[in-house]
């Protein structure tokens, strides 16, 4: 499963750098511009400005992105490094000499208060929530939630320890907040089929409680990306597909109300020129309904390196155009990661691998 080792993406970001361009801050990849419906013309270069590198201590393996508070402070999660390499949560704060790191808290590999935080989310009150893959109390990972204290310290709250159960194990991506204070996200194992869950934890006077949203099964499940939350409140993502009845992914969607949460099954890939394998958090339009996304397969005859695709309402179901497929030859990059970032012109930004890969085959879930 995704980064429960180090695979090559992880280590070849240990000793990751933040960089930022023009339009978006991005991590040690490629980046690419794809224009969405109407779009004004992207630029033809950027320029990076490296903000900070990390060393191996005391973090290490930026990979979950940084997020903007007050005063230009950045915050982000590591993979590595912490108590044993189970990673870190830190804050960049800018100054005339540049960027000055802080921890704000040090994971361990297993232990209790979780280890391999996915990233993180702001809260109203200047509090981070966030998520462990592992640890925990049973191992399986943890929902948290950072509150600010005096002279700028942080003290971990545990919201909640994932069991392996029905509660779901492994819990995986960046959660989202709605504007009760709820968060919601998805594990990719646990749960009554085994698949992974979608999960909301609700906010209560006296703390946080979960309920189980959707139990992924066989026919449909382990995904390996977090959830995107409309202003409508419905809840997006993606099911990477490997080893499932539908093998190349799909996109669904969640609606909850008052008789529960109902999922729907969005749009199923082929694994052709359409992509296959989708594993990155989408991107909702809220004004035109249209999502977008990235697969790591598929495109080019379906030997691809990846595509980018939207996903247009149509009557009562989606229609896929595929945007963008990345060449077979890897002229253009390979290995699309992360949430596209869609501009108010209407162009999308994303990073990717530089280059060809060295040897390109279909896996599974990492």
């Amino acid at each position: 499963m995704r980064r429960t080792l180090a695979s090559h993406r992880t280590l070849s970001l240990r000793h990751g750098r933040v960089l930022i361009a023009a339009t978006t801050v991005l991590a040690t990849a490629g980046v690419f511009a794809a224009p969405a419906a109407s779009a004004a013309p992207a630029p033809a270069t950027a320029i990076d400005h490296v903000l900070f590198s990390f060393g191996a201590k005391p973090c290490a393996g930026p990979l979950d992105g940084v997020i903007a508070g007050p005063g230009g402070v950045l915050y982000g999660t590591t993979d590595f490094g912490g108590i044993d390499d189970g990673g870190c949560v830190f804050s960049l704060t800018p100054g005339s000499s540049g960027y000055t790191e802080r921890v704000l808290l040090k994971f361990s590999f297993s232990g209790p208060g979780g280890g391999k935080p996915q990233g993180i989310v702001a809260g109203a009150r200047g509090d981070l929530f966030g998520n462990t893959l592992i640890g925990g109390t049973d191992n399986n990972g943890v929902v948290f939630e950072l509150v600010p204290g005096g002279s700028g310290s942080y003290t971990e709250r545990i919201l909640h320890n994932f069991t392996g159960g029905t509660d779901g194990s492994q819990p995986i991506g960046v959660p989202v907040l709605d504007a009760h204070g709820d968060l919601f996200g998805v594990t990719q194992l646990g749960g009554t089929g085994g698949q992974g869950v979608v999960y909301e934890m609700q906010r209560t006077p006296t703390g946080y409680t979960e309920k189980v949203l959707h139990t992924f099964a066989s026919t449909g499940g382990l995904p390996q990306a977090g959830l995107t939350m409309a202003s409508d409140g419905a809840l997006f993502g993606t099911i990477y597909g490997f080893g499932q009845a539908n093998p190349d992914g799909t996109v669904f969607r969640i609606q909850r109300g008052t008789a529960g949460a109902v999922y729907t099954p969005l749009y199923n890939f082929k694994g052709g020129t359409d992509g296959s394998m989708p594993d990155s958090a989408l991107t909702v339009d809220n004004h035109t309904g249209v999502i977008y996304g990235v697969t790591q397969y598929g495109g080019s005859g379906g030997i691809g390196n990846g595509t980018v695709f939207s996903l247009t309402p149509h009557g009562s179901g989606y229609t896929e155009h595929v945007l963008h497929t990345m060449a077979a030859n890897g002229a253009d990059g390979f290995a699309m990661e992360g949430q596209l970032l869609l501009t108010a012109h209407g162009s999308l930004f994303g990073i990717c691998s530089p280059g060809r890969p060295t040897a390109p085959t279909r896996s599974g879930p990492r």
